[in-house]
């Protein structure tokens, strides 16, 4: 099975926010999702806030952004 590395950004699936996830790493809704997926490993997180204009606007689970990319 080919990965689909599309462009994808991470607000075509990030989920509503609800305050238990840390804001300490944070990505933005426009952000290519393959970034957002390599932060996540960097910082070893399975969830990320999603922030625009310094609010958090929704969470990134890397499940489903590894399932979006078809990964």
């Amino acid at each position: 099975m080919e990965a689909r590395l599309e462009p994808h950004k991470v607000k075509s699936i990030m989920r509503p926010y609800t305050g238990e996830v840390s804001l300490k790493f944070s990505v933005d809704p426009e952000e290519k999702l393959t970034n957002a997926v390599k932060r996540m490993l960097l910082y070893n997180a399975n969830r990320i806030v999603v922030v625009k204009n310094n609010f958090p606007v929704g969470i990134l689970q890397l499940d489903d952004a590894l399932r979006k990319l078809g990964l």
